[in-house]
């Protein structure tokens, strides 16, 4: 079942389609909300607009304050840079260091070539495209949320801790 973003719809179940900064941004926002415990980010460099808007944001930090148990982890590509544009994140993850890793992908797997996040096992945000802000998700749909989980974990094990955020001084 794909249905274009609704505000209100009713169906978590329903796979959405955001198109553009904005709709993505209230996809993103309605995943952060309803994540209990797990959020795994791999962004690429046009991510960036719509994960650091002020209500994403404000999601992340509700959900790592709220719970000890929570934890934030972002896989990072060697060209996504710690610029103003994705401040909002990395000054998060300065904040937040005990619920917050970051890791920089390994060489070897540099060029994946798509973006997505998850929450728990049950929501995702994907985008094969990651130059374009087209995207599928989901708040509830775990078969497909535990396959990028997956994807994500065998990445997290060639990653290496990201250098870079410690040296920003944020």
């Amino acid at each position: 079942m794909t249905e274009p973003v609704q505000p209100e719809a009713d169906d978590p179940r329903a796979v959405l389609r955001p198109q553009g900064a904005a709709e993505c941004t209230l996809v993103a926002q309605r995943l952060m909300e309803a994540a209990r415990e797990r959020v795994r980010i791999l962004p690429q460099r046009a991510d960036l607009r719509y994960l650091t808007d002020d209500a994403v944001i404000g999601a992340l930090r509700t959900l790592l304050l709220r719970n000890r148990r929570a934890r934030l982890e972002i896989l990072v590509p060697a060209d996504v840079a710690r610029d103003d544009q994705g401040r909002p994140l990395w000054n998060l993850a300065q904040r937040l260091t005990s619920s917050v890793a970051v890791h920089r992908l390994a060489d070897e797997d540099a060029q994946v070539g798509e973006a997505w996040f998850t929450v728990d096992e049950r929501g995702y945000l994907q985008r094969p495209q990651p130059e374009r802000l087209a995207a599928q998700a989901s708040l509830e749909q775990p078969a497909r949320a535990r396959d990028l989980n997956l994807r994500f974990a065998a990445l997290w094990l060639h990653s290496e801790p990201d250098p870079d955020l410690r040296r920003l001084g944020l």
